[in-house]
This record gives C-alpha cells, structure tokens and sequence, in this order.
C-alpha cells in the first residue's frame, strides 16, 4: 500500500515539474558531473515512431540530469520478432518498448508487460479520443500510453472518382455501401478497379468491414467473429472482388508492393492510415493533386464506427529495470507540447486531444491539398479501439479471408473454422 500510494505521489509531481516547465522559458539543465552515475534508459521503436522518439529523448534528459535515453530504431517486421524474443527470454530487456495492436494482446496475456495503474490517475482519459485510449488496456487495465489515431482512411484517384461521383448525382464522396458499389462501378473495368483489397488482410477486414456492421471478435466471454454481422462484412468483402468485380485482389507475398498498382492506375484506392500520405507522396511524387481522402464507406447507414483504430502505444516489460523512471519517461511523452511533435514527424494525429491546441490543425497538406489533420480530428470520433487478438485469432482471420476470396468458400463455414481453430479463451 505504502509503495503504491509513494508511485501516485511521485507520478503527482512529475506531472507538475514537467507543466512548469513548459510553461517557463526552457533552461537547459546542469550537465551531471563525472562523479555522478548515469542512468541508461533503453527504449525501443520501429521505424518513423524511433525516429520521433529520437527527437524528444532530449527534453527529457534535460529535466533528467545524469539519464541518457538510448533509442534504438527497428524495421517493422525485425521489431515483432526481436521484441516477442527478447521479452519470452527475459534478458537484455529494454526499458520501454513500443507495441502495434496486432501483437500486444499476445505480450500482455503472458504476462510480459507491466500494468500502471498510476498513469490512469496521473493522466485524465477525457483528454484523449477514447479510441487511442482504449488501445492500451485490456481488461480494464492500462498496459501503455498511446500514441497516434491510426484508422483507416480511403486514399482515393480523385481525377477518376470525381467525375463518376458527380455522374451519381452525390454531394461527395460515396458515405455507404450502396453509393460505393454505383461509383465503383462505373469506374472498374479490366484495366483498373475501383480498390485494392488484400488476399488475407485481417487487419483491414477488422477495421474497415467488422468493426462498422458492429461486429466483435469476443463478446460475453466467447468468441463472436462468426456472427451474423461478421458474415456480412465477410460477405461484401468477397463481393467487392467477385461479384461486383470493383476491388483489386492482391497477395503482397507474391505480387509484391501495393503501390504498384497504385502508381500504374491498376487501382485507384487503399485504405490506411493518414500516415500514407507521406508514402505516397515518396513513391509517387508526380501524382500530386490526384489524389483525395475520405472515410471508409463501409456498413449499414445506422453504422456506430467507419473504422477501428490501431496505432501505437509506449508500454514497459515487466522485467524491466528502473520501472518508475520509465513510468515518468511514458508521461513526459504524454505532455502535449511533446506530443504534438508526433504529427510533424511521423504524420500520425495523436490520440491526445490537449495535443492539437499546439497543432496548426488548417494546415494544408501540400500533396493532397486538403487540411488533413482537420479532416482525421473530425473523423476520430466515430472510431473505436480495436481490440487485441492473439495472433492465432489473426492468422486464422486471414486463412478465412483467403478461403472466401479465393477457395470460394462459405463466409459463414469460413469464418466457423476460423473459430474452431481458435485457442480456448480464459
């Protein structure tokens, strides 16, 4: 009890230095002197999340005399392999890790993460979208901070959609299923399609057809991804491809980057987060001004959510050392003047809605032409947390999206052996 109540104190305080600190003109701190020991604070990231946090490492060292943040930067799919290895073994275990949605559940289940409870009082929930919130607890136990709102959004040929649209007689662009399917449409044929759908892409099916016909994974204790709404979202996934012939089916494994296609005009829009706009902008930089965001238009008229949000989160191994120290490192990233940088580098609206008062939100963004921070602010609020599958549950979601698409198979018989190949659920 006395060292729970000694971790709130602390955590109080930290909160307070770090506000009278932004508020005050920046003073750098005292270097510590030779005669002082450093403290290494080891923190993982994967690729442009790294990098921001590569760039505010500083200010916490500044209020932190005698700390040294190391941040080591990984690829993506090197990160996953590293992390679930190094966590399992319990050696060399760095002090916060970052975690994607897609593999955290399966790290939190074993036992690999710490809880704080400390940082649900330290920090007020209502400053974020409750979407980002949610992405870091399971159970009702909070098991990091986040980071970025990374729903999907549709990046789409505007040249091409805009004409079909206006043909349609929409105000804009297409708000549910029926309107898609027109539009698409009257712009597919055998040289282009309308959009690109992965071969076995879990994680888009969640987000962009599960989770608007209200949908789950678990509900009540069991297993709910073979439910009625599941089949529907199923279904139209399917249908996209071969019954209305409008979507791109494409196995990444074979027929290698999707921007492919987007740059040849063999699709004409993805679905991803905001952050693809600096990709896009990358590896098509002569396809400025052709192209236009949207929500996904996915799901009943009376949906609750258009998408589900994953994104990052900042999270500590439960056998890490130092566990206050990296606690007070997780809320100094959680400060809104700190965190608002996570926009300009990574390009991820922060689920810290105190964080866009220093966010120039109007701002246009130059290759798309439209003020896309504004555009996901606005659209955050009808997102949900996603929840967090083991990765068998994602596996298996993908071999049933790889059944129906391509085996033909029942969405309802696919979908029930997705979940008879499941493991038991505690």
């Amino acid at each position: 009890m006395h060292k729970r109540l000694s971790f709130i104190v602390s955590i109080l305080l930290l909160a307070a230095v770090l506000a009278s600190t932004f508020v005050a003109s920046p003073v750098s701190s005292p270097k510590p002197s030779a005669a002082q020991d450093e403290t290494t604070l080891r923190v993982w990231g994967f690729v442009w999340t790294a990098d921001w946090l590569d760039a505010v490492a500083v200010g916490f060292e500044e209020t932190h005399p005698g700390v040294n943040v190391e941040v080591e930067r990984f690829e993506y799919e090197a990160y996953r392999d590293a992390i679930v290895t190094v966590l399992a073994s319990g050696e060399d275990v760095p002090n916060v890790v970052t975690l994607d949605p897609m593999w955290a559940g399966d790290l939190i289940r074993d036992g690999a993460l710490s809880a704080l409870p400390g940082v649900d009082e330290a920090l007020n929930p209502d400053d974020f979208i409750p979407a980002g919130w949610d992405l870091c607890r399971y159970d009702d136990v909070t098991y990091g901070v986040p980071a970025d709102l990374d729903f999907n959004i549709l990046f789409y040929r505007k040249d091409v959609y805009d004409p079909a649209i206006e043909a349609a007689g929409l105000d804009g662009f297409p708000t549910n299923t029926e309107e898609f399917i027109e539009v698409a449409q009257a712009i597919s044929n055998d040289e282009q399609a309308a959009i690109l759908l992965a071969v076995n892409d879990y994680y888009g099916w969640y987000q962009n057809f599960l989770t608007p016909y209200n949908g789950w994974l678990v509900e009540d204790g069991e297993y709910a991804f073979n439910s009625d709404a599941a089949v529907d979202a199923l279904t139209l996934y399917n249908d996209l491809v071969n019954e209305y012939d409008v979507a791109l089916l494409w196995d990444e494994a074979t027929d290698g980057s999707p921007n492919t296609a987007l740059k040849d005009g063999s699709a004409l829009a993805i679905a991803h987060g905001s952050w693809y706009a600096t990709e896009l902008a990358s590896f098509a930089p002569e396809m400025q001004g052709q192209w236009g965001v949207a929500p996904m238009p996915f799901g009943p008229d009376d949906r609750s959510y258009h998408s589900a949000s994953g994104g990052a989160c900042f999270s500590i191994p439960g056998r890490a050392e130092n566990q206050d120290l990296s606690t007070e490192f997780l809320l100094y990233l959680e400060q809104p003047e700190v965190m608002a940088t996570y926009y300009t580098i990574v390009g991820g609206l922060p689920a810290l809605r105190t964080a866009w008062d220093h966010l120039d939100l109007t701002a246009v963004n130059e290759y798309l032409d439209v003020p896309l921070a504004q555009l996901v602010a606005e659209w955050s609020v009808n997102t949900r947390g996603m929840e967090l599958p083991s990765t068998e549950v994602a596996n298996n979601l993908g071999e049933a999206i790889y059944l129906v698409t391509v085996e033909e198979t029942d969405p309802a018989e696919a979908l029930d052996l997705a979940v008879e190949a499941s493991p038991e659920l505690d």
